[in-house]
């Protein structure tokens, strides 16, 4: 189990395993939360929790044709060796509450305002934004376009809005990225 977004680890309470949970966040206040509260007896691995900008960081370390590695991931080595494994990826299971900030608003819409800066730009809206079309201003599908994509035959559980299913912002990314 990764919860890639996860805060100071609330989601992942009660899970039993705690050799089969990893846990990421993109601010190094919560990571040192979650380990103060490991110190207290959180059921984590300290070195499971980890800082990483799932939006924007690479998801594995980057290697030459020679087998060195150009750039290091974030990652642990055990969660990029899952990752790398297609049986072992079978059985990941990404986790999320995910962001559900979104850069446009009321005014933006009307033509009276602009997006608010710096919210939906990201190396994953970037490489997606074909394909997400306009709901691309939302975090939440940048997370779902990268784990569908890069993650390939992981189960993705989530908590989300009803605005993935109706909302007509996401009629592409409903064409593009099909759950099975």
């Amino acid at each position: 189990v990764w919860d890639c977004c996860a805060g100071t680890g609330n989601l992942l309470a009660g899970l039993q395993n705690k050799y089969n949970i990893y846990a990421s966040t993109l601010d190094d206040a919560d990571v040192s939360t979650m380990k103060q509260r490991i110190q207290n007896g959180a059921n984590l691995l300290e070195n499971h929790v980890f800082q990483f900008d799932f939006l924007n960081d690479t998801l594995l370390d980057e290697v030459d044709k020679n087998g060195k590695v150009t750039k290091k991931s974030k990652l642990p080595d055990t969660l990029q060796d899952i990752i790398r494994d297609p049986e072992k990826r079978k059985k990941l299971v990404i986790y999320i509450n995910p962001p559900y900030a979104e850069a446009s608003n009321a005014r933006t819409v009307t033509g009276s305002g602009q997006n608010r800066t710096g919210l939906s730009k990201s190396a994953i809206q970037e490489k997606y934004k074909n394909r997400l079309g306009r709901a691309g201003n939302e975090l939440f599908a940048q997370f779902f376009a990268r784990i569908v994509d890069e993650i390939p035959t992981t189960v993705l559980a989530l908590f989300s809005t009803l605005k993935i299913v109706q909302a007509p912002n996401f009629r592409d990314f409903r064409r593009e990225f099909r759950a099975k």
